[in-house]
């Protein structure tokens, strides 16, 4: 088992390279000539500064694994961005994400299952994270987009785990109007902003 554990870890840690790598031209928002797009990417999406809740929450979650440590920072800090009156968190590792989210905005009500789902329309942070059934994950999606606000903020893990997801993705990029949208390889981010000139950017997070 732990020999597994280990070449497991060498493997996300070579396929952390490997997307680095590939994006490197795409780090801190060079050539975005979107003034609030660059400031998401350079001050939110890739912002490298310590916040004062990361100790805390090492602290009490100190065996995370570096990636989801690192996505759990991202959620800290749209979370700190955003100060969002409501989360709907449908994602999985919900312990986890929910303690940054919270950390982030101490004010935000968190909404899990089912409540989460009857409160899509009010939330202005929804997280989802894929499941092995594509049909189901798509469904969720779907009602996501179209119950999210004007302002609101959709977080879609593992937008390249498999060719299901590389889809669901390519949809809401190319068919959703009014959104900005972020991909980071390993979630993407999108922000309803029909004020705002519709965009994909991908970014080396």
């Amino acid at each position: 088992m732990m020999i597994n554990n280990v070449a497991d870890s060498c493997k996300q840690h070579i396929l952390r390279g490997v997307v680095w790598l590939s994006r490197i031209h795409r780090c801190r928002g060079f050539g975005i000539q979107s003034p609030w797009a660059y400031r998401m990417v350079r001050y939110v999406i890739n912002e490298h500064c310590p916040y004062y809740g990361y100790a805390d929450m090492e602290r009490a979650l100190p065996h995370l694994d570096a990636l989801t440590r690192k996505t759990a920072k991202l959620c800290f800090r749209l979370s700190n961005h955003l100060q969002p009156r409501l989360i709907a968190d449908l994602g999985a590792q919900q312990k986890v994400y929910g303690a940054y989210f919270r950390a982030g905005c101490h004010r935000a009500a968190y909404k899990t299952g089912e409540a989460a789902m009857a409160a899509m329309t009010e939330a202005d942070i929804i997280r989802i994270s894929p499941v092995d059934d594509e049909l189901a994950v798509s469904l969720v999606v779907d009602a996501a987009m179209s119950s999210a606000h004007e302002g609101a903020m959709v977080l879609l893990h593992d937008i390249h785990r498999h060719a299901g997801m590389r889809r669901c993705w390519q949809t809401i990029v190319e068919q959703t109007p009014g959104v900005v949208t972020f991909d980071l390889y390993y979630c993407g981010l999108v922000f309803f902003e029909k004020k705002r000139y519709k965009q994909n950017y991908i970014i080396n997070f």
